[in-house]
């Protein structure tokens, strides 16, 4: 036994002798997001540590409630058209976190200026269901003609493309929050300093030491501050071994997911002690591909020889430990589109010749094929996930993987510039419709797409989705687009993720959803029983 994997289970096996958390009276929630967010600009929070802030630190139309449902949050009433494309929104009385008044144009400027062609952001593609969105991210049409209404200060008129059920959830993603526009006209860069910082949700950034501690504190101009019982959140930015430490000790209130990972060596004995907390989640991931890549890569037969070469059980298993399960589909099996995949786990013959075919098309021997690089976020799970990806593809293809781990924001900035061959990755729902995965891959050209991949068949199957008004039929629309996808295979799904997590007994009303959103809106600290 490693020494490492020894102080692992020593930390676990003292769970059961603990003595209760120093959470206290303080009302103070003490948490754990592991790295540093990559923006808090609710324009460009891409990450999941900076989307958990951003419903922190923001509120917009719209808010997730205790029930996992959209409900209204700045917005106190809304009026939808017959046709469901014009959606007219009556603002509340509200100031931001300096005193100043919220109104309908700091909401209208701030998803304009997304969808200014000049403005670095991957998240315009989720306002492209307003009317001249598109256009104007594109240059076609100037911002000012996006289908954005804003007759005074408190109603806020919205034109859609084509009806959009789901629309309330979108406004739900910190893509659609408020900017303060005199602010953000005059500074920049005011989202990088909390002594610039300005927001209007139900806490207030108040320290930022970076690649340390984030400190937000209760927000008394928020419109709803009566009923925010926390008077603040520390997050802390560790490692898992540390994380778990802590919360052992009482020095944390939450562990693990969604926002950080328990170490996997210390899984099986949390299990045990019926200490770890399991629930699915919606999210799958996955390995893109850059299909412009000059190697076989932009072959599809040679994709899918990749795919079938993996033996997905095993890495859940094996690996993760914690109630992940294999994906043979992109979209994860609880939104019901395609529960049983498509396509077979570990079908190595399969995969072999797959592979056969591909080099007798081409003229070549396995010894062409050069190495091929897997790039991936430099973190433990990720690694040992790659190197059994590694392992596999060698044992099964005979090909050689190379790894190559880099930080965060070096990750995001190769993808988006499509510097790599494999990636690593992850896709979260931002809300429960298949759409919301298989929309990342309609366009080439769009921000989270990032594999080069387009297919005018698929998109046309997306778009009949769109306008079609009966469940079922749309559904089957869905699956269609989907086999297109794994037949293609510009990515490669490996796992649906499970939620693993560690909760103090005394933090409650944590809204914990199954896309993986974690709010403290509504939880507190109940002081501790002698």
């Amino acid at each position: 036994m490693t020494g490492r994997l020894w102080v692992l289970l020593l930390l676990v096996l003292a769970i059961s002798c603990r003595s209760t958390s120093s959470s206290k009276t303080s009302q103070v929630l003490r948490i754990n997001i592991q790295c540093e967010p990559v923006s808090l600009d609710p324009r460009k929070a891409r990450d999941l540590n900076a989307v958990t802030m951003m419903h922190m630190l923001f509120e917009g139309l719209a808010r997730i409630g205790k029930d996992g449902r959209a409900q209204l949050a700045m917005a106190e009433s809304v009026a939808v058209s017959e046709d469901g494309l014009r959606y007219s929104f009556r603002l509340r009385e509200a100031s931001w976190s300096n005193k100043e008044k919220i109104t309908s144009a700091d909401f209208a400027e701030s998803w304009r200026k997304i969808l200014d062609p000049a403005f670095p952001t991957d998240l315009a593609y989720q306002l492209y269901v307003i009317k001249g969105a598109k256009k104007a991210k594109t240059g076609e049409i100037s911002p000012q003609e996006v289908e954005i209404q804003t007759p005074d200060s408190r109603t806020l008129i919205v034109e859609l493309e084509q009806p959009t059920p789901y629309f309330l959830e979108l406004l739900t993603f910190p893509s659609f929050f408020p900017v303060y526009q005199p602010l953000d006209a005059q500074n920049p860069h005011w989202a990088e300093d909390p002594a610039t910082y300005v927001s209007n949700g139900p806490f207030k950034l108040t320290k930022w030491k970076h690649s340390d501690r984030v400190f937000v504190e209760r927000n008394g101009s928020y419109w709803d501050a009566g009923s925010v019982s926390l008077k603040g959140i520390e997050m802390v930015m560790i490692q898992p071994e540390t994380e778990l430490r802590m919360f052992l000790d009482g020095d944390l209130d939450w562990a693990g997911s969604p926002l950080s990972n328990l170490p996997i060596d210390a899984l099986n004995n949390l299990k045990r002690n019926e200490t770890l907390r399991v629930q699915p989640l919606s999210g799958t991931y996955i390995l893109r591909v850059n299909t412009a890549d000059s190697s076989l890569l932009s072959q599809p037969l040679f994709r899918r020889a990749l795919a079938l070469a993996l033996n997905r059980q095993k890495i859940a298993e094996h690996i993760l430990q914690g109630g992940q399960i294999p994906a043979q589909a992109l979209v994860p099996p609880m939104m019901g589109l395609a529960p049983s995949g498509y396509f077979a786990d570990a079908s190595f013959s399969e995969a072999q010749t797959l592979l056969s075919t591909v080099l007798k098309q081409n003229g070549q021997e396995t010894s062409d094929i050069g190495p091929i690089t897997l790039l991936y976020v430099a973190q433990e799970r990720n690694h040992l996930i790659a190197q059994t990806v590694q392992k596999q593809i060698e044992a099964v293809l005979g090909m050689n993987i190379q790894l190559e781990a880099v930080e965060r924001k070096m990750f995001f900035e190769r993808l988006s510039k499509k510097k790599y061959q494999l990636a690593a990755g992850s896709w979260i729902a931002d809300f429960g419709d298949p759409i919301n995965f298989l929309e990342v891959f309609k366009y080439k050209d769009g921000s989270s797409n990032n594999t080069g991949w387009e297919m005018p068949k698929y998109i046309e199957r997306l778009n009949s989705s769109a306008v079609c008004r009966d469940e079922e039929e749309r559904k089957s629309i869905l699956r269609e687009a989907e086999q297109l996808l794994m037949d293609q295979m510009p990515v490669i799904p490996i796992f649906h993720f499970s939620l693993n997590y560690l909760q103090q007994e005394e933090v409650k009303d944590v809204c914990l959803s199954p896309i993986g959103q974690i709010d403290f809106r509504w939880s507190h600290i109940e002081e501790p029983t002698r």
